[in-house]
């Protein structure tokens, strides 16, 4: 027998178009090719061939073919198998054959797929069209700029001169494909900060833009509100310079020098400061998405709501986005599928109101609801606001649902009460109990219903890492604990959000792990949050650490009224390296005290302080001269306000004639508090934040509450957006002599909505708002409206209300006059020996009704005080009652004023 060696050596075969590799056999010394491993790859081969010559298979010395049928291998050729010619056509044919019946196959299915495919192509063509522009189009595209003052144009003849002007942005309606059917949007614009960066972005595209202006603002020779275009309810909400046709020559001169200085700056931009200019005439490029994204970053902050024009996003049938106002956000969202989108939400079990445009999915929603509601809202399901109650989904499904919603849909309002999210495989679950999510053009807002807890975060994280659109997550500090850590995480490795805005800011350790993150944001905004002067240390420090921030807004609603942290703050600044505007809110400066000292210095050396608002100051010529030189000369101050400040005549004019002239953009002069003006367009945004649903369901809890003129809503989580509707329910209908607001999460600006509505009252005799977060501003509102309005109220609790000494000043000045107030509650604040002194001193010489005082918990209070309570203590006639009780008294000092009643009687005191 022949004794076979298997090698590793491989012979390539070639079979038709086919070529394969089989493995060589050695028989006796010789590398052979088996017939039989062939035919295993190719069945019908019977003959190997090379270089078109049939291979003989070997034989042995008698001539008789060897068994296996082989060849001698040729490694480094290739080798050809073929089969017999007959059979080769008769497997061709057979091939044609299934060919030509698959053929046929196809044919009956081409008519179905040719009725298909252009269905098809134009629902991938509307999808990608949508998604492009969803990503794109996040601000209005329309726009163009005017001076914002009537001047002599012949005198601007430089474009230096033109760079110097105060400019205005006004958005333009997108109601249709025709310019000359466009209209301004319904807002009275926006100053433009840095005008020569502006123009650097912008100048091409703004060419375009100002000859679509000349056309929409001369329509027939008329201005705009007598266009048919324009409701008269839009019409009054317009740009004033629209509103005479006697503006229309002044318009056009306007529009003149801004093209004019589009025109000139390609000859003159050697002459101007900006190197950037060179870039505003020379591309020739449409307006990129990224430059519109950055839009808001030129714009002043007047649009802290980021209304942008008051201008909506919708999605049209066609996937197309667009920005309308709110009367064609209605004519063109309500399209004739409205109907059919509300039927196929009602078989799911969902409710929609045509009048509040407010949807509410209740129960499990599987699936194939949530797919079927998506695509409702992608193909232009128009609806203002979500309400998820008491549902459970799977967390895939609320992922697309949360994707839709943000980057897809025109919903503005998310509710969300008790929602079960399910895991994998339906076992693991979490429940969030309440949020709400205000969805703004590029601005997110949450508030929840308590402090965030683990199960609200995860949502609040995974509605985040949705989010492809917004830049602003605007949130309540009292809200989120430091232990957040999924929202932590969240916030520290997002990259879309630009902006952050917080109100109530107490978490400085919060705010730090943000801000010395890789992805902090470069804008911050900060509201009502600096009573204690610690809190704004902590922020020093927090920004010293960051070097991503360009922009730092804490003038709305703040009270930096610690010269020394005043001091620190502007110190931090001069020496960080990114921020580039400051809007800023300072308090008691006097002549040549520090932080007047301090105020100076940074506004003659530095260009940060942009915005510049002052309170209950005394205002010095050095301090004059320095504001004219940040606003004249460095051109960095273009926003200055005074608010119960001293200024004399000649001061006065001058900063008028700095308006005048426009080195700033915007003067404004109160005699009154800050707290008083700034409160108003608050209040007015509050009542368009609450739904219709949200409404009814807390007057129900309200009639719930109501027991024999009483009402007690205490421990539910109230915000200020709901105080319009308890006053309107407890104080107007009701006519309620008690009330308890307590534990809930009101603010100064509740608490104003509440003291308008005691002017006058003769009913409320008892509220309890303690365990809130009134603070200094919303004791303002009260103690003027008790000062002069009230005659019933007798029981006032502020128990821990964040209340400092100047709270307490604004309680002094009241008992100056009241005289109803028969207990007030004060415990567990800020309030120091300072604040004591000056209520101490007002109740000992004016005050001859307040019969209870709690100043417990108060730890600020000290045996300074001692002097004070006891004079307080020995001549009110009326007082009969003070708890000092937990205080920072020493046991000496308790003696003191333990021995106090001992001359006086029927007086208690509690230490």
């Amino acid at each position: 027998m022949e004794r076979t060696n298997p090698k590793t050596k491989i012979q390539s075969v070639r079979f038709q178009d086919i070529l394969v590799q089989i493995q060589t056999v050695d028989f006796n010394g010789i590398e052979c090719l088996c017939l039989e491993d062939v035919q295993r790859r190719c069945p019908s081969v019977t003959a190997l061939c090379f270089d078109n010559i049939q291979l003989s298979f070997l034989r042995d010395t008698n001539g008789d073919q060897l068994i296996p049928l082989r060849i001698e291998a040729i490694t480094d050729q290739i080798i050809d198998a073929v089969e017999p010619v007959e059979q080769s056509n008769v497997v061709m044919h057979r091939f044609l054959n299934r060919i030509d019946a698959n053929m046929q196959e196809m044919n009956k299915k081409t008519d179905i797929i040719l009725a298909n495919t252009q269905e098809t192509l134009i629902r991938i063509k509307h999808v990608m069209t949508q998604m492009y522009e969803l990503h794109e189009y996040t601000t209005p595209r329309y726009f163009f700029i005017l001076p914002a003052k009537h001047h002599n144009w012949t005198s601007i003849n430089t474009v230096q001169n033109m760079f110097l002007l105060h400019y205005k942005l006004y958005f333009l309606c997108e109601c249709s494909d025709e310019p000359d059917k466009l209209h301004i949007a319904p807002h009275d614009g926006y100053s433009i900060k840095k005008p020569s960066e502006f123009i650097a972005s912008y100048g091409s595209y703004l060419r375009t833009t100002v000859n679509i202006a000349r056309t929409i603002l001369s329509i027939g020779g008329v201005v705009i509100p007598q266009s048919e275009t324009v409701s008269p309810l839009v019409a009054s909400a317009l740009p004033p310079f629209t509103k005479e046709s006697s503006n229309y020559t002044d318009v056009n001169s306007k529009l003149d020098v801004v093209e004019k200085m589009l025109n000139q700056t390609n000859d003159d931009h050697a002459h101007v400061d900006s190197s950037m200019i060179q870039k505003a005439v020379l591309p020739k490029v449409p307006l990129q998405g990224a430059q519109l994204r950055e839009l808001e970053a030129f714009l002043e902050h007047v649009d802290d709501q980021h209304s942008l024009g008051n201008l909506y996003r919708i999605t049209t049938n066609d996937g197309h986005v667009r920005w309308v106002c709110l009367e064609h956000y209605n004519a063109i969202g309500y399209h004739s599928k409205m109907s059919e989108y509300v039927r196929q939400l009602e078989s799911i079990g969902g409710k929609f109101s045509y009048e509040t445009k407010e949807v509410i999915l209740t129960g499990n929603l599987t699936a194939k609801n949530i797919t079927m509601f998506c695509d409702t809202l992608t193909k232009g399901f128009t609806i203002l606001t979500l309400v998820l109650e008491n549902c459970s989904i799977d967390s895939k499904d609320l992922d697309k649902l949360f994707d839709v919603i943000i980057n897809r849909s025109s919903i503005q309002r998310i509710v969300i009460i008790t929602v079960e999210v399910r895991k994998w495989m339906k076992m693991s679950k979490y429940i969030c109990n309440y949020m709400m999510i205000h969805l703004k053009n590029q601005s997110l807002k949450v508030q929840f219903s308590n402090q965030c807890q683990t199960e609200d975060a995860r949502l609040l994280a995974r509605l985040l890492r949705q989010n492809k659109i917004c830049r602003t997550f605007n949130f309540f500090g009292y809200d989120i604990p430091i232990n957040s850590q999924d929202l932590l995480r969240c916030l520290k490795e997002t990259g879309e959000l630009t902006t952050l805005v917080i109100h109530h800011f107490m978490n400085i350790e919060f705010l730090n792990e943000i801000l010395t993150s890789n992805c902090s944001p470069s804008r911050i905004k900060l509201s009502d949050c600096f009573n204690l002067s610690s809190t704004l240390f902590g922020l020093c420090q927090a920004v010293g650490q960051n070097e991503n921030l360009v922009d730092l807004d804490i003038m709305d609603n703040t009270c930096i009224d610690d010269k020394a942290a005043t001091v620190e703050l502007l110190t931090v600044l001069r020496k960080h390296k990114s921020i580039k505007y400051v809007r800023l809110h300072v308090f008691n400066i006097k002549p040549s005290n520090e932080n007047e000292t301090c105020l100076i210095t940074s506004l003659l050396q530095d260009s940060f302080i942009s915005h510049l608002r002052i309170s209950e100051s005394i205002i010095s010529p050095e301090l004059i001269e320095a504001l004219i030189h940040a606003a004249e000369q460095r051109h960095s101050l273009t926003y200055l306000e005074f608010y119960n400040s001293q200024l004399n005549c000649d001061t006065v004019s001058r900063l008028q004639l700095l308006y005048a002239n426009e080195s700033l953009t915007h003067l404004f002069i109160s005699e009154q508090q800050y707290f008083s003006t700034g409160i108003i367009e608050i209040r007015e945004q509050l009542n368009n934040e609450i739904s219709h649903y949200q409404k009814a369901k807390l007057e129900k809890q309200i009639t719930q509450a109501y027991i024999y003129s009483s009402v007690c809503l205490d421990n539910m989580d109230l915000v200020d957006q709901y105080m319009e509707t308890i006053v309107k329910q407890t104080i107007i209908i009701k006519q309620c002599s008690f009330i308890s607001l307590q534990f809930n999460k009101f603010t100064s600006i509740g608490i104003s909505i509440l003291a308008g509505a005691l002017t006058d009252n003769n009913t409320l005799e008892t509220l309890y708002l303690g365990n809130n977060y009134i603070s200094d501003g919303g004791v303002y509102f009260l103690a003027n409206i008790l000062s002069v309005n009230n005659h019933t109220l007798k029981t006032l609790v502020l128990q821990k209300n964040r209340i400092t000494d100047r709270g307490a000043k604004y309680l002094a000045r009241m008992l100056e006059t009241n005289q109803t107030l028969v207990w007030l509650y004060l415990g567990e604040n800020e309030i120091s020996d300072e604040g004591v002194r000056v209520l101490a001193q007002t109740i000992e010489n004016q005050n001859h009704t307040l019969e209870l005082l709690v100043l417990s918990s108060n730890k600020l209070v000290s045996d300074v005080s001692i002097d004070y309570l006891r004079q307080m203590i020995e001549h009110n006639q009326s007082l009969k009652k003070l708890w000092l009780d937990d205080c920072s008294l020493s046991e000496t000092g308790k003696q003191k004023l333990t021995k106090i009643p001992e001359s006086k009687k029927d007086f208690y005191i509690r230490v």
